[in-house]
């Protein structure tokens, strides 16, 4: 009776177990900047996103209350890469601008500009809210801060002003910390804030216009 046999199995060598693993290194770190970048627009898009979402906030609170005042929505505010909106009207309950913290401040629009406007409030963390039924924030949001490694380009002005018709205009206000964040777009009329990436250079843009339209778009 012939015998059959069988031939045994052949494994992996150690050079073919190398390159396998030579393989999945450089895939693995292939993949790594992709990742980062992706997170990095994640994240930068993701604060773009909720700046647009606060200025759409500040505008329709302007134009739900009836300001008479206004609301600004400030940048780097109450420190660098935060913002926050502020209500410019006295409290309907005391008639008073919270204990004396909005003195008057004329000039917003600058040296022509006799308009007594309130100023940024200090302490910047009061969120107390006289009279919440009637949907009056006095004297202003919560501050909000940009992620880490994002800030604000340098601009010529530093507040969005919100008016109760759902107009918008670009002011300086007193209290915020560091450089302006807004810049005048080319057509003249929008304003555009920028957000930027300081370790990547990538940025997302939002644009204002003098009629409350926002936008947001990519670096113009």
């Amino acid at each position: 009776m012939a015998s059959s046999s069988s031939s045994p199995s052949r494994g992996f060598t150690l050079i073919e177990l190398l390159v396998v693993m030579a393989i999945i290194a450089i895939s693995a770190a292939a993949s790594i900047p992709m990742g980062l970048n992706f997170i990095r627009n994640y994240k930068i898009t993701g604060a773009a996103h909720a700046l647009t979402a606060q200025v759409h906030r500040a505008r329709s609170q302007a134009v739900k209350r009836n300001t008479s005042r206004g609301i600004l929505l400030n940048f780097n505010y109450p420190a660098p890469g935060q913002y926050q909106f502020t209500s410019l009207d006295p409290s309907p309950v005391t008639g008073s601008w919270d204990r004396g913290v909005y003195p008057q401040n004329p000039g917003l629009f600058g040296p022509g500009d006799t308009t007594n406007y309130g100023t940024v409030p200090n302490p910047p963390s009061n969120i107390v809210d006289p009279d919440a039924a009637a949907g009056v924030q006095s004297p202003h949001g919560i501050p909000t801060g940009l992620p880490v490694d994002l800030g604000f380009d340098v601009g010529v002005r530093n507040a969005l002003l919100f008016r109760a018709d759902g107009s918008v205009s670009a002011v300086n206000a007193a209290g915020a910390v560091g450089v302006p964040a807004l810049v005048q777009a080319p057509n003249g009329v929008d304003w555009l804030v920028t957000l930027r990436d300081i370790r990547t250079n990538l940025s997302r843009v939002i644009r204002v216009s003098p009629g409350g339209r926002v936008r947001l778009e990519d670096e113009f």
